[in-house]
Formats: structure tokens, C-alpha cells, sequence
């Protein structure tokens, strides 16, 4: 008879994560990862998922949008794949950008969808991370 000496979770996570597509602004955290402008559209103080930049719908004002997915993002023009390191920097509206480190987990070229995890975080970083995921900071 076979015993259970461990139980995985398929998606390798950590931590549930949380997302950031908020009713009032119907788009995610805006951040730069290579110099190229991105969405966070989920985040937990394990990692984040990003994808293409969304529509900034300021410019839209008052009209009725339909969006869709937002831009794709080419993984391939930003030199990224699964195992690299890279500087993420997101983008807080009362606060100066918060810069991480991330490890490339998972790229989806054909939804132009990343999925990474934090590395290199101390506990300052740690701290400001924990207020962005709970939504205390913007």
C-alpha cells in the first residue's frame, strides 16, 4: 500500500494571489519591466502576473468602453525567458515607483502573459510589497 509523503499544488504557488482589476478603474497596477510599459493584473507577496498595457481609459471620458484583453505583451522583444531575472518597477500613484527584483516562472507568448516570482526581497521591500498586495498603497 502506497503512502502520501507529499501533496503539490500544480501551479507551484505559494501564496494566493490577489487580483487587481478594481470596479472604479477597470484595470490592474501600472508598472515598467525592461523599459516596457505593463499591466500587473494579479499579485500576491510571492509574485505577480503581467501582461500587455491596458487602455488608459481617462482618455475615453464618461463614454461607454468595451475592452477587451488589453495589448499583448511581446515577450520576445523584452529578451525575457522562463529562469531569467529582471527588474520590475511598479508604478504607485502617491508614492515613488517601487523597484523588485522577479525571476521569469512562466510565459505564455501566445497570450503575451508573464507569470514571476519576487527574489533578492529584504524585509523593507517585503513591508511595502505586503501594502501594495492588501491594496493599502497605489
Amino acid at each position: 500500500m502506497a503512502k502520501v509523503v507529499a501533496v503539490f499544488n500544480k501551479d507551484r504557488r505559494r501564496d494566493q494571489r490577489r487580483a487587481v482589476h478594481l470596479a472604479a478603474k477597470l484595470n490592474g497596477l501600472d508598472a515598467r519591466l525592461n523599459g516596457t510599459n505593463v499591466t500587473i493584473n494579479d499579485i500576491s507577496p510571492g509574485g505577480v502576473g503581467i501582461s500587455g498595457e491596458e487602455a488608459d481609459l481617462e482618455d475615453f471620458a464618461g463614454m461607454d468602453v468595451i475592452l477587451d484583453d488589453g495589448e499583448k505583451l511581446d515577450i520576445a522583444a523584452l529578451g525575457l525567458a522562463v529562469g531569467d531575472s529582471a527588474r520590475l518597477e511598479i508604478i504607485l500613484e502617491k508614492s515613488d515607483p517601487f523597484v523588485i527584483d522577479i525571476e521569469i516562472r512562466r510565459a505564455d507568448h501566445g497570450q503575451g502573459k508573464i507569470g514571476a516570482r519576487f527574489i533578492n526581497i529584504g524585509n523593507k521591500d517585503f513591508n511595502t510589497l505586503e501594502k501594495i498586495v492588501l491594496g493599502r498603497l497605489r
